[in-house]
C-alpha cells in the first residue's frame, strides 16, 4: 500500500500542474497548434499587457475594491469582536453559527435579491457590492479573529492592564493590537486576494461599468487567447506571492508560540526548583 502513495500523489500533481504549465507556455508563444511544445517563445504578450492602459486601470479598480472592502471589514469587525469577547462572551457560540449563513446562500440568489432591493433606491452599486463582499467574507474574518482572540487570552490581558491602571486607549493600541497583529495580517491577505480575484458579484451587480482584472481577462479571452493567458499567469504569480507571505507569517506565529510555551515551561520548572530548595532550607534550619 505504501508503494502506491507516491504514484498516486504524482498523478494528482500532474493533473493539477499540467494546466498551469500549458497556460504559461501558451502565454509565452505566438503559435502552438500541431506540436507538443510551442513553435516559438516570446514575451510580447506580457509587454503588450503591461503597456495596456485598460489592464492597468482594471488592476487599479481591483485594488480599490479590495482595499475598500478590507478597510471596512477591519474597521467594523475588530472592535466588534473585541467588544463581544470582553462584555458578551456568550454571544460567541451563536455568532459562530450565524456567520456561516453566507455559505448557504448561492451567489446568484444574493445578487438577484440585492438588485431587486437597491436598484431603484439611488444607492451606488459600488456601495452595494462592497456590502455584499463584506457579508461573504464574514465567515473567514470572524472565525479567524475569534480564534486569535482566544489564543492570546484577551480577557486576561485586559484585566491585567486595567489592574495596572492603563486607560482603554492604551489597552487597545498597545496591548490588544500588537497581540493580534499577525492574525489580522493573515486575514487581510486572505480577504484582499479573494476580493481582488472576485468575478461573479462584480460582473452581475456592476458589469462592464467597473471592469476588474477578472472581467478584463474574460473579455480578452474572446479576443486573444495568448493575451488572456498572460493575464492569468500574472494573476497566478500574484496569488503565489500572497500564499508565500501567508505561509511565512504563519510560521513566524508558530515560532513565537513555541518560544512562549518553552519560556513558560522553563519558568514553571524554575519555580518548582526554587520551591524545593526553599523547603529543604527550612527543613535544615
Amino acid at each position: 500500500m505504501k508503494k502506491l502513495v507516491k504514484p498516486i500523489l504524482a498523478c494528482f500533481g500532474l493533473y493539477y500542474f499540467l494546466p498551469i504549465i500549458g497556460t504559461i507556455l501558451y502565454a509565452s508563444s505566438t503559435k502552438w497548434s500541431k506540436t507538443i511544445l510551442p513553435s516559438d517563445f516570446t514575451l510580447k504578450w506580457f509587454q503588450q499587457l503591461l503597456t495596456d492602459g485598460e489592464f492597468i486601470a482594471a488592476v487599479g479598480r481591483s485594488i480599490l475594491l479590495a482595499g475598500v472592502v478590507l478597510l471596512t471589514i477591519l474597521v467594523l469587525m475588530i472592535p466588534t469582536i473585541i467588544w463581544i469577547h470582553l462584555y458578551f462572551p456568550r454571544l460567541n457560540r451563536w455568532l459562530e453559527k450565524l456567520v456561516l449563513l453566507p455559505y448557504a446562500l448561492p451567489g446568484v440568489i444574493l445578487v438577484t435579491a440585492l438588485l431587486r432591493t437597491y436598484a431603484k433606491t439611488g444607492i451606488p452599486m459600488f456601495v452595494v457590492l462592497v456590502g455584499a463582499l463584506f457579508v461573504t467574507a464574514l465567515p473567514i474574518v470572524f472565525l479567524s479573529l475569534n480564534n486569535q482572540m482566544r489564543l492570546i487570552n484577551l480577557k486576561e490581558l485586559v484585566d491585567a492592564a486595567e489592574t495596572l491602571g492603563a486607560p482603554i486607549s492604551t489597552i487597545v493600541f498597545r496591548v490588544l493590537f500588537p497581540n493580534i497583529r499577525i492574525g489580522a495580517t493573515l486575514v487581510s491577505l486572505m480577504i484582499f486576494s479573494s476580493v481582488f480575484g472576485e468575478y461573479m458579484l462584480t460582473n452581475l451587480l456592476i458589469g462592464g461599468r467597473f471592469q476588474t482584472v477578472r472581467i478584463y481577462m474574460l473579455r480578452r479571452m474572446n479576443e486573444n487567447g495568448h493575451l488572456a493567458s498572460a493575464v492569468m499567469v500574472l494573476y497566478l504569480l500574484f496569488m503565489v506571492g500572497i500564499a508565500l507571505t501567508t505561509f511565512m507569517l504563519t510560521n513566524r506565529q508558530k515560532q513565537r508560540l513555541t518560544v512562549k510555551q518553552s519560556t513558560e515551561v522553563k519558568q514553571s520548572g524554575n519555580d518548582d526548583i526554587k520551591g524545593v530548595v526553599t523547603e529543604n532550607v527550612f527543613r535544615n534550619t
